[in-house]
């Protein structure tokens, strides 16, 4: 049901939110992720599971990133 390139924005723009190197890089990967899920989901090509999983798996990442910028 997934479209490959929209999973290929999301995945490519979570790596870039794993790979930030700073707050206004972190920042923009965050939204760009979170953009590209919510336009998945409206657009029909991913259900509001698959939504709930990425929308985790971007806080978690941008959290860790943050833990680790403070360490």
């Amino acid at each position: 049901m997934c479209s490959e390139n929209s999973l290929n924005q999301i995945n490519a723009a979570i790596e870039r939110l794993k790979n930030a190197t700073s707050k206004t890089k972190l920042l923009d990967a965050q939204t760009e992720s979170l953009a590209f899920v919510l336009a998945a989901f409206e657009a029909k090509e991913i259900t509001q599971k698959e939504k709930l999983s990425f929308d985790r798996n971007i806080r978690n990442q941008y959290r860790k990133q943050l833990v680790e910028e403070h360490v």
